[in-house]
């Protein structure tokens, strides 16, 4: 429990640092209640949240500043959240979902990761829910905690109790031609799209849609791939564009179907890459979480800011990060359920990403192949989950701040041709796993730079196909084995 407990975190840090934990018996400890009531099985309904709500805002700084609106027409009312999207509760109440396995606790997590919703009460007695910002966010929490552990996901921000619809599939919005027209019109103002070193077609009406550059589409004109790579593009990452029209109506901006312009209504997008350019701000994920057949997403060597979010749409199998100025990215997430089967590609290096190691790989999807994210400020312990990913090709993220036993990634014997963790400012330590020596695919391992200590075994001449070996600036010693010889001539090996 004192491990779960201590997990919960917000913006003030650890839970246990903060009033939500106290040894003090006049302190009102709301996570260890909330911990408590979670794993009990006698619970009242609301228990659960009662405590941990009380727990999650003693943790964040900022409280509910979400409001539930009413309207009223023809004898019908719809009752919807406004501003229920909070990133710190989200990170509290997912992880108490996935340590628990508490339905109540899964729940508020969707809505505070999620969004807001609305049910609507018909004059026929029947109820309707519109999934507002993110239905496939709402999808992928509905599916994790049924198949998990047989919980029906029920609304707790408004009408708490009630179960939610099925919200997978609702996503996909009808657009005509005009529509995807204008959505790639709101793309090209929003980032400087006179200035482009190619805008051939844009703009020009006697062109179609699908021959303007860059862009890719289908028999029926829906756009599937954009590539808009060095093109002098500037300005904010396009999600959204509103439509002006609806800027004055709270009920209809706020909407995100009726938010029809830009990336995140391109419903039928596949490809998307936007690398090599001079994009800034933040990405605002969650609406394109609705892009169901996203499958590769670049925004490499831009100028990027805020967090990282790798797991950005449902199938997505291809992310790339890298070379922009990235300051934190959000852990992996298991509910996420179909991206963290899907992902097979992330690079984030070269970025300003800090935090804790094990916090942000140990879910990390177990069909990964290539993980890099090397040149960042990531510190820690690697977590043991690395132990167990069995198609891993590629592993780097030299030059961080890593420390603790160096794994030996033990599921990847077959497959692992590179591991980079050379030159960490804290430093791995101890001998070298035995089971680094068995990866018979490695053409590339690289560990110098560290405090690792023991000798070179002899087990070195394993590596037949070895083209690259680095362990100088460790604490090694002895002498090198004659093993060494057995390697392929033309590589470089440095000790």
């Amino acid at each position: 429990v004192s491990d779960v407990r201590t997990n919960f975190t917000g913006d003030k840090g650890s839970a246990a640092e903060n009033c939500c934990y106290c040894k003090d018996p006049t302190c009102e400890d709301f996570n260890w209640k909330c911990v408590e009531s979670s794993n009990a099985w006698n619970l009242n309904p609301g228990e659960t949240s009662a405590l941990c709500d009380k727990a999650a805002s003693c943790s964040c700084k900022t409280g509910d500043p979400f409001k539930t609106v009413t309207q009223y027409s023809d004898g019908e009312y719809v009752e919807e959240t406004v501003g229920l999207y909070n990133e710190c509760k989200c990170d509290f109440w997912s992880r108490l979902c996935k340590d628990t396995q508490v339905g109540e606790a899964c729940d508020n997590a969707a809505a505070y990761c999620c969004g807001d919703y609305a049910f609507k009460f018909r004059n026929d007695s029947s109820i309707a829910v519109t999934y507002l910002t993110s239905p496939e966010c709402y999808c992928d929490f509905y599916k994790y905690t049924e198949n998990e552990f047989g919980h029906k996901l029920q609304s707790r921000a408004n009408n708490a109790g009630k179960p939610f619809l099925n919200p997978c599939g609702r996503a996909i919005w009808p657009s005509s031609t005009e529509e995807r027209k204008e959505s790639l019109e709101a793309i090209y103002n929003a980032t400087n799209g006179q200035n482009w070193r190619s805008n051939d077609g844009w703009r020009d009406e006697t062109v179609d849609h699908c021959q303007w550059y860059g862009i890719s589409c289908d028999d029926e004109g829906h756009v599937t791939g954009i590539d808009l790579r060095d093109n002098n593009l500037a300005g904010q990452f396009p999600v959204y564009t509103r439509n002006l029209t609806l800027e004055k109506d709270p009920f209809l901006n706020k909407h995100w179907e009726f938010s029809k312009y830009g990336l995140a209504n391109l419903y039928e997008l596949k490809t998307l890459d936007l690398a090599e350019n001079k994009l800034t701000g933040t990405i605002e994920y969650r609406p394109l979480y609705n892009l169901l057949v996203l499958i590769h997403f670049d925004v490499s060597g831009n100028q990027l800011s805020g967090e990282v979010e790798a797991l950005v749409a449902p199938l997505l199998n291809y992310a790339d990060f890298s070379n922009n100025g990235f300051t934190s990215m959000s852990r992996f997430e298991r509910y996420e359920v179909r991206s963290f089967q899907t992902l097979r590609y992330c690079d984030v290096s070269n970025n300003a990403v800090q935090g804790d190691a094990t916090d942000i790989l140990e879910m990390i999807p177990p069909n990964i192949e290539q993980f890099i994210a090397s040149n960042n400020q990531i510190y820690g312990r690697l977590p043991a989950s690395l132990n167990n990913l069995p198609m891993l090709r590629q592993f780097e993220m030299a030059s961080n701040a890593l420390s603790g036993i160096l794994p030996g990634f033990t599921q990847s014997f077959a497959t692992l041709q590179e591991l980079d963790v050379s030159n960490q400012t804290t430093g791995f330590k101890g001998p070298i796993p035995v089971d680094v020596w068995r990866h018979l695919s490695l053409n590339i391992l690289n560990l110098a730079g560290n405090r690792l200590t023991g000798t070179i075994p002899s087990l070195v001449g394993n590596l037949a196909v070895l083209k690259m070996l680095d362990l100088s600036n460790n604490l090694l010693k002895g002498s090198l084995p004659s093993e060494l010889g057995l390697l392929g001539g033309g590589g470089e090996y440095t000790a």
